[in-house]
C-alpha cells in the first residue's frame, strides 16, 4: 500500500558485495553517516536529527533515513547589491545603480528588497523556488553514495566504478516504491540476499521492515546487534566453566565485521601445551584464529577457549572440531620453537645478532645492541641513576634483541621483547632485567603504558631516540602522513617515559650521543643537518603532549627555542600560560615591545656592552640599575626554574621602562650616546628572551 503523500516517507540504499574486510566496515561506519547527511543537506532535504543510521555487515552498506521529507525545503536566492543609501535618493526614487543592479540580475526595480548585512542596508535582488520532489532527487542521489564510497583500499571493477570489492545487487526504497537508479552495471530493486549458506534471497517490503526481514534470512544487518549477541555468548560460555573471556588485541572489532550469523562455539586445546608463556599461547589464539583466550579469576590461563562462527549452528560440533584442529597444529609450532629456544639459551641467540640487519644503511641488529648500550649508559650517567640500576639496564640493552635470532619469533613476530623477557626469566637474569627486554617496545601508541621499571625507561628511551636519529641519518624521517617506521609515535614515546620516571635530560644531547654512535657508518646526512632536525621533530612531540594538556599553542612556541629539555620547558610554557591571566601581563609586554622595537636600530657591528660613563640623564641609570638587578634576580629564579616569579621581576621593569622613554631621547645626535642607549635597551629586550620569546605570544 502506498504511504501518503503528506509527511516524511522512510528511505533504504542497501549496497550488496562480496565479503568485505573489517577495516572496509569500519571505515565506512566512521564515514558515511556524515557523508550521507551532507548530500542530503545540499539538496535542501532536512533530516530529523538522529533519523539518519548506517548498518554494515560483511556482505552490505546500508543505509536507513527515517521520516525522509517528500518534498525540498523551498530554496531563497539572495543577491547582494548596492548599498540602500546608494541605490536610493533621499525621496526614495531608485537611482541607476538600483536600476542597473535590478536589470542584471533580471528583475524589477520594485522587486528589489532592503535587507541589513554586517550593519549596514543594501538592496537585494531576491529569488525564490518550490522544492522538487524527493522521488525526482533520490536517484542521482543513490548513484552519487555509491560511486562516491570511500575505504582504506579500492579497487576498480567494471568500466567506471572504484568499490573495496564487487558490488553484487541494489536495493533503494523510498517507502513502499523503488527508487530507480543503475550503479555497477547494476539496476536497484527491492530483492537482497541472505546469509550466504543460511539464508536465501529475499524481498525487502519497505525500509521499516529491513532489519526484521533480514533477520528472517539469517542476517543481522545492525552491527550493535551483532555485537550485543557476541558478547552475550562469551559471557555465557565462559560463566559455564566460571571463567572470564579476554580479548587481550581486541579482535572482538575486526570479528564484529566478519559474521551475519553469529553463533558463539567453545573448543579446546590439549592442557599439556599450558606449560608453554601464556603470550604465545595467547598470541596462537588471537593473532592468527581470533580466539578468545579464557582465564580464571586468578589469571591462570586455561586450556578451552571461545570462537565465533559463521556457519550453521547444527553443524557446530564439526566447525568447533575443524577449529581445535587448526589450532592444535599451531600450538605445536610454537611449542618445538620454544624447546629449540630454550637449547639454545639466550646468550647464544645474542651472539648471533650479527646475521640479522637493522638497516642496510647503519648495521645488524648487533650494531644496534651495542648503540642502545652505550646510550643506556650516556642516559643512566645524565639521570644520575644509581649503580646497581645502571648495571640491570645496561645488561638489558646487551640482551634486548637477542630474541631476534629465535626461532619463535619467526613464528610469532608479535611477541618480541615478551619471549626475551621470558627467556631471560628462565635463564635466572634479575627480574628487572627481564622485564626491561620487554618494556623497551612500550608505550605501544600515543597514550599507552610506560614502562614500569627504570631500567625499561632507559633502554626504551635509547630504543626510541637510536631509531629516530637513524632514520634521519639515512634521508627516510617521515613524510606528511607517512611514517612507515613509527618515529612520531616514538618521540611521543620518549616524552611519556620522561615525564612518567622523572627523566631529565637534553634531548639535544641525547640525540649528539646517538648521532655519534652512527658516525662509523658512511654515507649518512651530515651531523649538522641530522641533529637540529630530529631534536626539533622529538621536541615537537613534546608540543603535542602540551597541547594535549591544556597548554597553548603560543606558550609553546615562546619557549621552545630556549631549551631541550622535556621538563624545563613545559615549566616555562605553564608559567607563561598562568601569567598571561594576571594584570601584569600588560606590564610584561610593554617590557619587552617599547625596547625591543628601537633595539633593532642597533646597526651590525654596533653591538656591545653598556657604557655607565655615558649616561646623560638620570631615567638611563635608573632602567640601567633596575636591569642589572633584574638581571640577578632572574637568573637565579631560572636556576631554580621558577619561571613564573622571573616574569613577574620582568614585569617588574615597566616604571623604569615607562620613565625611560618619557625623559630620554634615545635617537640622539651624538653616535656615541645614541648607540649607549640603543645598547641598553637591547640589553633588557635580551633579558625577557631568557625566559620566553614574549613576541611570539603576541602573534
Amino acid at each position: 500500500m502506498a504511504q501518503p503523500t503528506t509527511g516524511g516517507r522512510d528511505f533504504l540504499l542497501e549496497i550488496g558485495t562480496e565479503e568485505l574486510p573489517a577495516s572496509a566496515c569500519r571505515s565506512v561506519l566512521e564515514l558515511l553517516p556524515e557523508r550521507a547527511a551532507g548530500l542530503f543537506a545540499a539538496e535542501n532535504l532536512e533530516l530529523a536529527e538522529n533519523s539518519l543510521t548506517v548498518l554494515v555487515s560483511p556482505r552490505r552498506i546500508a543505509l536507513l533515513i527515517e521520516g525522509l521529507p517528500q518534498t525540498q525545503a523551498p530554496r531563497e536566492t539572495a543577491q547582494r547589491g548596492p548599498a540602500a543609501a546608494a541605490a536610493f535618493d533621499a525621496e526614495g526614487r531608485p537611482t541607476k545603480a538600483a536600476e542597473g543592479f535590478a536589470r542584471a540580475r533580471g528583475v524589477t526595480v520594485e522587486e528589489l528588497e532592503v535587507r541589513e548585512e554586517n550593519g549596514r542596508e543594501h538592496v537585494f535582488a531576491v529569488s525564490r523556488a518550490e522544492g522538487r520532489p524527493t522521488q525526482e532527487l533520490l536517484p542521482s542521489l543513490c548513484v552519487r553514495l555509491v560511486r562516491e564510497m570511500y575505504f582504506p583500499k579500492n579497487m576498480k571493477w567494471g568500466a567506471d566504478l572504484r568499490f573495496s570489492r564487487p558490488v553484487r545487487w541494489l536495493v533503494a526504497l523510498y517507502g513502499d516504491q523503488v527508487v530507480p537508479f543503475e550503479a555497477a552495471g547494476l539496476r536497484a530493486g527491492r530483492q537482497s540476499r541472505g546469509h550466504r549458506w543460511l539464508g536465501s534471497e529475499v524481498d525487502i517490503p519497505e525500509p521499516s521492515r529491513y532489519v526484521d526481514t533480514m533477520r528472517g534470512v539469517k542476517v543481522l544487518v545492525d552491527q550493535r546487534e551483532r555485537e550485543a549477541q557476541i558478547r552475550a555468548g562469551l559471557e555465557r560460555l565462559a560463566a559455564a566453566h566460571g571463567l572470564e573471556a579476554v580479548d587481550p588485541t581486541n579482535k572482538l572489532a575486526e570479528v564484529l565485521h566478519l559474521v551475519e550469523w553469529p553463533t558463539v562455539l567453545e573448543g579446546r586445546f590439549g592442557e599439556s601445551h599450558l606449560r608453554l608463556p601464556d603470550e604465545v599461547l595467547i598470541t596462537a589464539m588471537q593473532s592468527h584464529q581470533r580466539y578468545f583466550p579464557l582465564v580464571s579469576a586468578e589469571g591462570d590461563l586455561d586450556h578451552r577457549f571461545l570462537f565465533v562462527s559463521n556457519g550453521d549452528p547444527d553443524c557446530a560440533e564439526t566447525i568447533v572440531a575443524g577449529n581445535e584442529r587448526v589450532l592444535e597444529g599451531r600450538i605445536e609450532d610454537a611449542e618445538f620453537s620454544f624447546d629449540k629456544d630454550l637449547a639454545t639459551g639466550i646468550e647464544a641467540m645474542a651472539a648471533q645478532l650479527d646475521r640479522v640487519v637493522f638497516h642496510e644503511k647503519v648495521g645488524t641488529m648487533k650494531d644496534k645492541t651495542e648503540r642502545l648500550t652505550a646510550l643506556v649508559g650516556y642516559l643512566g650517567a645524565a639521570v644520575g641513576l644509581e649503580e646497581e640500576k645502571l648495571e640491570r639496564a645496561l645488561e638489558a640493552a646487551r640482551l634486548s634483541k637477542a630474541d631476534q635470532t629465535s626461532v619463535m619469533i619467526r613464528e610469532f613476530a608479535d611477541l618480541e621483547g615478551n619471549m626475551g623477557e621470558t627467556y631471560a626469566r628462565l635463564e635466572g637474569l634479575p627480574e628487572e632485567v627481564a622485564v626491561a627486554i620487554r618494556e623497551q617496545y612500550l608505550p605501544e601508541q600515543a597514550g599507552g603504558v610506560a614502562p614500569k621499571t627504570v631500567a625499561g625507561a632507559l633502554l626504551a628511551t635509547a630504543e626510541k631516540v637510536d631509531n629516530v636519529v637513524a632514520a634521519f641519518a639515512v634521508g627516510e624521517p617521515p613524510s606528511g602522513s607517512k611514517d612507515p617506521y613509527g618515529l612520531r609515535r616514538a618521540a611521543m614515546g620518549m616524552v611519556t617515559i620522561a615525564f612518567y620516571h622523572s627523566l631529565v635530560y637534553d634531548v639535544r644531547a641525547l640525540v649528539e650521543a646517538a648521532y655519534g654512535r652512527l658516525a662509523e657508518f658512511p654515507g649518512l646526512e651530515p651531523p649538522e643537518t641530522v641533529i637540529p632536525a630530529a631534536t626539533d621533530f622529538i621536541l615537537e612531540r613534546l608540543a603535542r603532549f602540551l597541547l594535549d594538556n591544556e597548554v597553548s599553542r603560543n606558550a609553546i612556541d615562546a619557549v621552545l627555542p630556549l631549551s631541550s629539555v622535556f621538563q624545563d620547558l613545559r615549566r616555562r610554557a605553564m608559567a607563561l600560560d598562568a601569567f598571561r591571566a594576571t594584570e601584569a601581563w600588560e606590564d610584561l609586554v610593554t617590557v619587552h615591545t617599547r625596547p625591543s622595537n628601537l633595539a633593532r636600530k642597533l646597526e651590525s657591528g654596533q653591538e656591545g656592552p653598556v657604557a655607565p660613563d655615558l649616561f646623560e640623564e638620570e631615567a638611563e641609570r635608573g632602567l640601567y640599575q633596575a636591569y642589572l638587578r633584574t638581571s640577578s634576580q632572574v637568573a637565579e629564579l631560572i636556576d631554580k626554574q621558577d619561571y613564573y616569579d622571573a616574569l613577574e621581576r620582568l614585569a617588574g621593569l615597566r616604571p623604569a621602562v615607562d620613565r625611560f622613554f618619557d625623559d630620554v631621547l634615545v635617537m640622539a645626535k651624538d653616535e656615541p650616546t645614541r648607540v649607549n642607549r640603543l645598547r641598553l635597551l637591547a640589553a633588557v629586550a635580551e633579558l625577557e628572551a631568557r625566559v620566553a620569546l614574549i613576541d611570539r605570544v603576541q602573534a
